[in-house]
């Protein structure tokens, strides 16, 4: 497995890479591949910390620092260089760091106490969308360097903490925070390409609110729900008409909201007394989420599998009250302590990391310890480069050249047999 990790006390990043049953708090336990730094500055301060990494068309690596900067690297490796150091007979050099080589920095123009809220692709454009929790988004183009930052008027709302990308319809925001109730925005046509909107940014930005969500009703004392939302998702839809989110709050709600259903949340459900820090689909269907809290909580709750009837109180006022209550699933335990902060899911395995510097990657189904690495830094976000072993991808390549083998043979056979009886 290969693990690229954001390192906050360093303002770097941590390459990984470890197989199954990989456990560094135990002597006796299978230890890491190899752990190399990249994305290195010249000098560390706070403000240069990385706050969002993500992966670009396979080869690219973008991340949003604190301060505004927003760095891209190239990830190719050099062959020439590998040949240059086999001939020389050189020592033998790590190439993994050498893969992230360094292309541009770009630097938005933020106040200081403002902080990026995450970093988004815009496949279609060849674009990134990086929003701040003053409110602020900046479009980059990332097909060519010579074009800066560009400033999208989005309404003037903040703080934002919140902010999601409809993966179909890239052309649909949604974003919200504290006091700053859940809207949806539609930025541009979605019919415009890379190539026509390159030429002017500007002209093709019209962002206006498609859908504008009402706060839940008053508590059985009719006092008023507080507004604080931490995550969004988008669930898959193929009308581009229909809005279908998820949010996580700062009090421990998970809301889902459907346009053709009215304003106000369709769905209400407290899975926890903390806030909720990060809010994860665990499955391709989008019935299942994980979610993460400050003090240790990593768990799967479904959204399907609903108990309307789970929770239950008297009050002097209202009466007897009913909530709805989704199952969980089972909590993802491999001795973590404090909150985790970067977590990603890939095909059948979970990566968690955040404060107690330690990565740890589950098995989603079965919630099982699949590896357990000391990092020996604080994790702000992270990618799940490779879930497959080097063993398991040696096995893969053995097993398809011996597929092809055996087709060959058959083929072989097939013409001998037509010859044959051609000549009869």
């Amino acid at each position: 497995m290969k693990i690229l990790v954001a390192a906050d006390d360093t303002a770097s990043g941590k390459l990984v890479e470890c197989n199954r049953g990989t456990d560094t708090s135990k002597q006796v336990a299978p230890q890491l591949k190899s752990i190399e730094n990249c994305f290195t500055i010249p000098k560390f301060n706070y403000s240069s910390r990385i706050k969002h990494l993500i992966n670009y068309n396979y080869r690219y690596f973008i991340a949003s620092r604190i301060d505004g900067t927003v760095s891209v690297y190239d990830y190719e490796e050099d062959p020439s260089a590998e040949k240059t150091l086999a001939e020389d007979e050189k020592d033998e050099l790590d190439t993994k760091a050498e893969l992230f080589k360094h292309l541009h920095d770009y630097k938005v123009p933020i106040a200081a106490s403002d902080k990026p809220i995450g970093l988004f692709k815009l496949e279609k454009l060849d674009s990134i969308l990086i929003p701040y929790t003053s409110g602020r988004t900046f479009l980059i183009y990332v097909g060519d360097f010579k074009f800066e930052p560009f400033e999208i008027e989005l309404p003037n709302e903040s703080p934002i903490e919140a902010f999601a990308v409809n993966p179909e319809h890239e052309n649909i925001i949604a974003y919200g925070g504290k006091e700053v109730d859940l809207k949806v925005l539609e930025l541009h046509d979605e019919k415009i390409n890379s190539s026509v909107f390159k030429k002017d940014y500007k002209k093709h930005f019209n962002p206006k609110v498609v859908f504008a969500a009402k706060n839940v009703k008053n508590d059985h004392l009719d006092l008023r729900i507080p507004i604080w939302i931490t995550n969004i998702l988008f669930f898959k839809n193929d009308s581009k008409n229909n809005y279908k989110v998820l949010t996580s709050t700062h009090y421990g709600h998970l809301r889902i909201y459907d346009s053709t259903h009215g304003r106000k949340p369709m769905k209400n459900y407290q899975v926890s007394q903390d806030p909720i820090l990060t809010l994860t689909f665990s499955d391709e269907g989008q019935k299942e989420v994980i979610i993460t809290g400050p003090n240790s909580l990593i768990a799967k709750y479904s959204l399907t599998l609903i108990d309307e009837k789970a929770f239950k109180t008297n009050s002097a006022t209202a009466g007897e009250i009913v909530k709805a209550v989704p199952k969980l699933l089972g909590k993802y335990t491999g001795g973590n302590t404090g909150a985790s902060y970067a977590v990603e899911v890939l095909e059948n395995v979970v990566a968690v990391a955040g404060l107690d510097r330690y990565l740890r990657v589950f098995d989603v189904e079965s919630r099982e310890l699949l590896a357990r690495v000391y990092l020996g830094v604080e994790v702000s976000s992270l990618i799940v480069l490779d879930d497959e072993d080097e063993e398991e991808e040696e096995v893969k390549r053995k097993r398809e050249a011996e597929v092809e083998e055996d087709e060959e043979l058959w083929n072989q056979l097939d013409k001998e047999k037509k010859k044959q009886k051609t000549s009869t």
